[in-house]
């Protein structure tokens, strides 16, 4: 619920001089295929100039000013992780700064308040909860943790010849099997994946029901899909893509099963 938290979180924060909340759409998918999110961009920092211009406050403008260019600084920086939009809440005293990019699209907008405006944020957190991605790679096999496109977090199996278990490894580092060649794997591997593939089910539904998510999607080759799937509930499964998607990187494979099936 890592999402839901974060909200609350913007939400318990209020700022007397102020608190800078955007959301900007940067989908290219979106008749923007030139940039034009920056443009957008560049018209919605005036907009926020022009409103604090009328403040009596002096420290407003000074304050919205720092945050505009650290702004600018964090999306220019972040320009090629872009996906298909930005937000951020961050707070004239420095003590909140949330921004999360998503695999979501949003209505690009600027506001300037005492308080966040996450009404956007927590309706898109109501239509796309958290969930899981199980992608499945032969003996690897990853649990990738995402909300709105944004990964929160990520376990990585793989099968241990050498224990007959599967193993939690950091970073998906494999287990290296030094008395058992390429060739000799694979034919266990064919022998024994049915079993292999039924005993790693009550590990991944235990991600699921610990971790309060909504489901998870199942992604892999035909036969590994259908190896693993009659073996998890259906309370948990959200759905399927038959493609191996293994050797892609994870922010890839969100944005694939997103583009597919959400």
């Amino acid at each position: 619920m890592a999402m839901t938290k974060d909200i609350k979180k913007i939400n318990a924060k209020s700022d007397d001089i102020g608190i800078l909340t955007m959301y900007l759409n940067t989908d290219a998918s979106e008749g923007q295929q030139n940039g034009e999110w920056k443009i957008h961009l560049k018209n919605g920092v005036k907009e926020l100039k022009d409103q604090v211009k009328e403040s009596e406050d002096p420290k407003e403008g000074k304050a919205l000013k720092k945050l505009l260019d650290r702004m600018e600084t964090r999306i220019q920086e972040q320009q090629l992780n872009m996906q298909k939009s930005y937000f951020l809440a961050a707070s004239a005293d420095g003590e909140l700064w949330e921004e999360k990019i998503l695999q979501v699209p949003v209505t690009t907008s600027f506001h300037w308040s005492t308080e966040a405006q996450t009404q956007q944020l927590e309706a898109l957190d109501q239509k796309f909860p958290e969930t899981g991605i199980i992608v499945i790679q032969q003996r690897n096999v990853a649990f990738i943790e995402t909300a709105l496109g944004e990964i929160l977090d990520e376990r990585h199996f793989s099968w241990d010849l050498d224990r007959e278990d599967w193993v939690d490894y950091d970073k998906a580092t494999p287990p290296v099997d030094r008395a058992t060649g390429k060739d000799a794997f694979q034919r266990r591997f064919d022998e024994n994946r049915q079993r292999w593939y039924k005993n790693l089910v009550p590990r991944l539904s235990k991600e699921i029901k610990e971790r309060k998510l909504s489901g998870a999607y199942l992604v892999g080759s035909q036969e590994s899909v259908a190896e693993i799937e009659p073996h998890m509930s259906a309370s948990y499964l959200k759905g399927t893509i038959t493609k191996n998607l293994g050797p892609m990187p994870s922010h890839e494979i969100v944005k694939e099963v997103y583009d597919t099936l959400i």
